[in-house]
């Protein structure tokens, strides 16, 4: 039995205008070209990204590119970091039906804090030093292209990670990509925001060289499914692609209801280097001292005395312990609908069971 186009007992997943669902282990759409938008906000970072000196004409040209599918864009520049959260939940507040976050994977993810929870949809569009998200659902590093797909883009509430302290007085920290705890975020904390700005990448390539002169890096315990791990790195995601271009989560799709977690166990850099050329190989899951798994929640402890780091979506978010966990259906994003359709079998699978099981 059909209604309204769509298999009865699917579970409709809020967007814009609600025209997706989920039924038997797939989703179905109705047609998104004529999707409008009545009051847009765009939010955008001048100070990201190299070629800074360029962001108002590129934040122009993505607003122009926007003006088809929207009547009204309201442009917001930040000027401090944190500024992207605040903008982003006043736009939810005072009624706009469309946030836009335009720079690096950073930026995105301001954004994402002051929305989590609304039914408002982002769309993102990529800037700035890291374009993770751009790589993972094959946008163009180019906010005017971006913008200019806006009538072919589904919009699709997804699960968000959340890193949970202990600590009382440290807030929680939400993310859409992934979530870094011990040698890449150490890179995070100590690297020179200075350079950042005027070298992009290649400030995180010195910050790698100068954390790589360490004899050994330091270990800490994870808890997966009630089982404790051992390693000195552990990438918690929901993207296969990591730092850019690398593929080291294979499994991880943004729309997944889980986690996956690499784990690495080696302590010296030579063993990193040995890492980082299979990755390069492609055969990163024949490597001794790397473990998958698949897990909601991951638990983190550190040894004693030692300071062990934490970065989500390539910014620093703070120090161990903490818990990593997913928020359901907690962000509707706009994606490309190839990227939707093609996610993992597994993943269809797993899904296909939990969908058949509620009919």
């Amino acid at each position: 039995m059909m209604s309204d186009g769509f298999p009865e007992g699917g579970r409709t997943l809020l967007g814009v205008d609600r025209d997706i669902a989920w039924a038997h282990g797939r989703y179905y759409y109705r047609n998104l070209s004529f999707m409008h938008f009545r009051q847009a906000v765009l939010i955008y970072n001048p100070a990201s990204g190299r070629k800074r000196n360029k962001r108002e004409r590129t934040v122009l040209r993505a607003r122009d590119a926007m003006k088809p599918s929207v009547e009204k864009v309201h442009l917001a520049r930040t000027s401090c970091q944190g500024e992207a959260t605040r903008l982003a939940a006043k736009a939810v507040a005072d009624g706009c039906d469309l946030v836009a976050s335009c720079g690096g994977d950073g930026t995105i993810n301001e954004a994402i804090r002051g929305m989590a929870g609304s039914d408002v949809p982002l769309l993102a569009l990529p800037a700035g030093t890291a374009n993770v998200l751009a790589e993972e659902v094959s946008f163009p590093v180019d906010p005017a292209k971006t913008a200019a797909l806006l009538p072919s883009l589904v919009a699709v509430k997804v699960p968000l990670g959340r890193v949970r302290k202990r600590s009382v007085d440290e807030s929680s920290r939400v993310f859409l990509l992934m979530c870094g705890v011990g040698v890449d975020a150490d890179i995070v904390y100590h690297l020179n925001t200075r350079l950042k700005k005027y070298l992009g990448k290649g400030a995180y390539v010195l910050g790698s060289l100068e954390q790589f002169q360490k004899r050994k890096f330091q270990h800490f315990d994870v808890r997966i499914n009630g089982e404790i791990h051992d390693c000195t790195f552990a990438l918690i995601s929901k993207s296969r692609r990591y730092a850019g271009k690398l593929i080291i989560a294979s499994g991880a799709h943004l729309l997944a209801r889980h986690f996956q977690v690499v784990l690495f166990h080696g302590e010296t850099p030579l063993r990193y280097v040995g890492y980082l050329a299979q990755v390069a190989t492609g055969t990163l899951d024949q490597f001794e001292g790397v473990t998958f798994h698949r897990t909601d929640c991951v638990e983190l402890l550190p040894r004693s005395g030692g300071q062990v780091h934490i970065e989500v979506d390539g910014e620093y978010a703070g120090r161990l312990p903490a818990t990593v966990e997913t928020i359901p259906d907690a962000l509707t994003l706009l994606l490309p609908r190839e990227y939707v359709e093609r996610r993992p079998s597994v993943l269809l699978r797993s899904e296909a069971v939990s969908s058949a099981s509620r009919l």
